[in-house]
């Protein structure tokens, strides 16, 4: 199996790897709350792991995860990611998740200075033979992805380098747009990611989780369309959750994500998307590179 992790790499491992194939990925992610029964840290580890699994099919190295991110204040009203919407009082004070109950507050950036630290961050690699950047996003805050959208599309500089964004989540079907926030999708790719480190028993057993008290949310309540009661619907319950249907989905996940970097990296030309055919079959025992969740 390729070495992928940047930060554990010689020189002349990063050197062959980038020969291979002209990719690095950049896992984004804030330490944020997510509920009381899964890690602050879910979103990067979730950019990580689906980024380690495409650097492991289609080639590149991946960063340590940038745990960083941003988020906006909550809006009185009942439409889409207002305080109405999630149950919440009209006049609470309300930053991305951060209710105002919850013992642990998130390690939010101000937006502009997330910008500027991940455009420096860009930068710096640009300086490298990097041929495709990937920002490999795991929070869903609007403003956290219209900055990556903007650094990717203003730091692109072609033929040289291009740099995308990359939701690590493979979009909800519609007509919801909004994935959930440690619900039942999510409990689950952290059953699969990092088993020990969730605690589902940290939930209620038998009742309804409201939005407001455990900070579990599904994705047609941030659309504007909360239950009546503001509690998470049953399909979303992450007490639901198992490490076999997370493995599923960051198969998935992985899967559309390989399939965009590889296009990406044709439009560069013949030269750099050659070089990254072969990756994923390179290995010592003659299997295929790809892995599935730990």
């Amino acid at each position: 199996m390729p070495k992928v992790e940047y930060e554990l790499m010689r020189p002349g491992e990063v050197v062959e790897a980038r020969r291979r194939a002209p990719i690095v990925f950049v896992p984004v992610g804030p330490l944020e709350w997510h509920g009381p029964h899964l890690p602050l840290g879910t979103d990067g580890l979730h950019a990580w792991h689906v980024s380690a699994g495409v650097a492991r099919e289609v080639g590149g190295v991946v960063l340590p995860t940038f745990f960083a991110g941003t988020d906006v204040l909550r809006l009185p009203g009942k439409g889409p990611e207002q305080l109405g919407a999630l149950g919440l009082e009209e006049d609470a004070r309300v930053v991305g998740m951060d209710f105002p109950q919850f013992p642990v507050k998130s390690l939010y950036f101000e937006e502009s200075v997330f910008g500027l630290t991940v455009r420096e961050l860009v930068r710096a690699l640009k300086r490298d033979a990097y041929r495709l950047i990937v920002l490999a996003n795991g929070h869903g805050a609007g403003n956290q992805q219209q900055t990556l959208t903007r650094i990717a599309l203003e730091e692109t500089d072609l033929p040289d380098v291009r740099v995308i964004y990359l939701n690590v989540w493979v979009p909800p079907a519609p007509p919801q747009l909004d994935p959930g926030h440690a619900e039942h999708q999510e409990a689950a790719v952290m059953l699969a990611i990092a088993k020990e480190y969730v605690r589902l028993d940290e939930l209620p057993a038998d009742e309804p989780l409201r939005y407001g008290d455990y900070g579990v949310v599904d994705g047609p309540a941030f659309d504007g369309n909360p239950t009546t009661d503001f509690t998470v619907r049953p399909d979303a319950d992450p007490r639901r959750a198992t490490r076999e249907e997370g493995a599923r989905i960051l198969a998935r996940e992985i899967e559309v994500a390989a399939a965009r970097v590889r296009r990406e990296l044709e439009s560069l030309g013949p030269d750099a998307a050659s070089r990254s055919r072969t990756v994923g079959v390179e290995r010592s025992d003659g299997g295929s590179s790809r892995r599935g969740p730990s």
